[in-house]
């Protein structure tokens, strides 16, 4: 839960699509992910050339964030702080020694990604 809401904090309006959290998700868990996504947003990688899963953990833990009160999810497919879940991703934020490279990662990447670009990272072929 702590890596999905640090995911929407560092969003763009505190809120991400289901494409861009399951990328932040895949990339957030190893180092080699983490390159790989700062190489494709730096123009290294095409997106073809990086590797998007989906984590099962993630549906999880957006239903049990949502039972908790601390997102909402809009028309099915964007997640969104709500005033709880912004309190609680401050302090998971501010909390220094507690996943230092997987928030340093989000804080980076985050703002960065898009819808538009999203949609080229899961639908490589668009670039054909």
């Amino acid at each position: 839960m702590a890596i999905l809401l640090l995911s929407v904090f560092y969003s763009r309006g505190k809120k991400a699509s289901f494409q861009k959290l399951q990328f932040l998700a895949h990339n957030v868990r190893l180092e080699e992910g983490r390159e790989e996504a700062l190489g494709l947003i730096a123009g290294r990688y095409r997106p073809i050339d990086v590797s998007v899963r989906v984590e099962p953990w993630l549906n999880r833990a957006v239903a049990l964030s949502h039972s908790m009160g601390l997102v909402s999810v809009n028309k099915g497919s964007v997640v969104v702080l709500t005033d709880e879940g912004r309190k609680a991703a401050e302090a998971i934020a501010k909390d220094s020694g507690v996943l230092d490279a997987e928030r340093a990662f989000l804080s980076e990447v985050a703002p960065k990604l898009t819808d538009g670009f999203m949609k080229t990272v899961w639908r490589p072929e668009n670039l054909v």
